[in-house]
């Protein structure tokens, strides 16, 4: 607007000087002197003052309506559309007010002083009763113990639930209340013995009784179910910066991983550390950027060309979420889950029966493969990328219900 008021100014200055003929030149350059300061003194304060003070506004705005937007569309297991999503902040709308001329959802936060869809100035209001029993039924996980929990109860069931770890400014990690322990994982505890230890010596004795604790532990299990609880000793994994296709990017500690190229060729990617043995469970969440549909699964081999894809081969097994399986061939496979974009694929190695098991935001997809060849490791996650797409590991979980271990 500022700019726009001195336009103006520049304008009636033009139109002046055609028209002052009638007046002096003694006249004329004093009033162009003095018209020249003004601006140049509005144009100063507004750099250096207002413009600054505006963008502070606009950014204090911004972080308070970032703690109170939409709901991340991968949470829900039941919303396959776009007509609860906020045109502000683009996610599903958290206590969505709708406009009366075009009907389009806001987050109640987003709410703007006119329909940006429209431009009908305030006619934003509750939402009609068919739309808001359709939307009160959607459900979502809850981010903090993955229960699955109807949108009008999320926010009292997420207050209940979350505990932030004692680490949480390094980790990011939050715990459930009923979880007594301070700490998200072993990693955290071990942390926070280090930063509080006085010398190098007290260092070595926690990470030596650390160490003892483990092997104290596994003698008490039985040899039976020993294997199980052996995966879960890897607490964190991430893709292996080393055995990657050269066009894939690595970011957010290498468990982000990011492919932009127009080959139409997939390429993989590895994850660092490989189960020997039990039970182990990962996440694969998709990019929300992503063009192309994910190949999901294991290798039995984590050096061969990464420009290829894992599953092409015999020592690959993937969910192509297309919806089929992929394993020893690059064109065809059995008909398995459904075609998913993008969501939260959870996948359960069962290394006591040789099963590889397939979730989708928190939805059982059944088993994809038993194979002889899954019981012995080293077995290391592996993605394949096509075109635009990215995905990010997650491991440390325990193992969900949904598949029935």
């Amino acid at each position: 607007m500022q700019w726009k008021n001195y336009a103006r100014k520049l304008e009636t200055l033009i139109i002046y000087k055609k028209r002052s003929k009638d007046f002096s030149n003694d006249f004329k350059r004093s009033f162009w002197f003095s018209f020249r300061i003004q601006i140049f003194a509005e144009i100063i304060i507004y750099k250096h003052f207002l413009f600054p003070l505006n963008k502070l506004i606009i950014f204090q705005q911004n972080q308070e309506m970032n703690q109170t937007e939409g709901f991340h569309r991968s949470r829900f297991i039941n919303y396959h559309s776009d007509c609860f999503d906020c045109l502000v902040c683009q996610h599903v709308a958290r206590d969505p007010k709708e406009c009366s001329e075009c009907g389009q959802v806001y987050c109640m936060s987003c709410v703007p002083n006119q329909c940006i869809n429209c431009e009908t100035p305030r006619q934003i209001d509750q939402m009609a009763r068919v739309q808001k029993k359709i939307y009160d039924d959607l459900v979502l996980k809850c981010q903090f113990c993955e229960l699955l929990v109807k949108v009008n109860l999320i926010e009292k069931h997420e207050e209940e639930c979350n505990k932030y770890c004692a680490n949480f400014e390094c980790c990011g990690n939050l715990i459930t209340k009923e979880n007594k322990e301070k700490f998200c994982d072993t990693i955290c505890q071990l942390f926070n013995l280090v930063q509080k230890s006085g010398s190098r010596q007290e260092i070595y004795e926690h990470l030596k009784n650390v160490s003892q604790q483990n092997i104290v532990i596994s003698s008490r299990i039985p040899r039976s179910i020993e294997s199980s609880i052996s995966s879960s000793l890897i607490i964190s994994n991430r893709w292996d910066s080393q055995r990657k296709a050269t066009n894939i990017k690595l970011s957010d500690g290498d468990q982000k991983a990011f492919h932009e190229d127009i080959s139409h060729m997939f390429r993989s990617v590895i994850a660092k550390y490989g189960y020997s043995s039990g039970i182990a469970y990962w996440e694969i969440e998709a990019d929300d950027r992503n063009e192309s549909e994910l190949k999901i699964g294991v290798t039995t081999n984590r050096d061969f060309n990464f420009n290829t894809t894992f599953c092409d081969h015999e020592f690959g097994w993937a969910f192509y979420a297309l919806g089929s399986l992929r394993h020893n061939n690059s064109n065809t496979g059995p008909g398995f889950g459904r075609r998913l974009k993008n969501g939260v694929f959870g996948v359960c190695l069962n290394m006591n029966q040789g099963q590889l098991m397939f979730s989708w935001n928190g939805e059982y997809l059944g088993c994809a493969y038993k194979d002889e060849k899954l019981k012995t490791g080293p077995i290391y996650p592996a993605v394949a990328l096509l075109n635009v797409a990215g995905c990010k590991i997650t491991s440390g979980k325990p193992v969900p219900p949904v598949f029935q271990l």
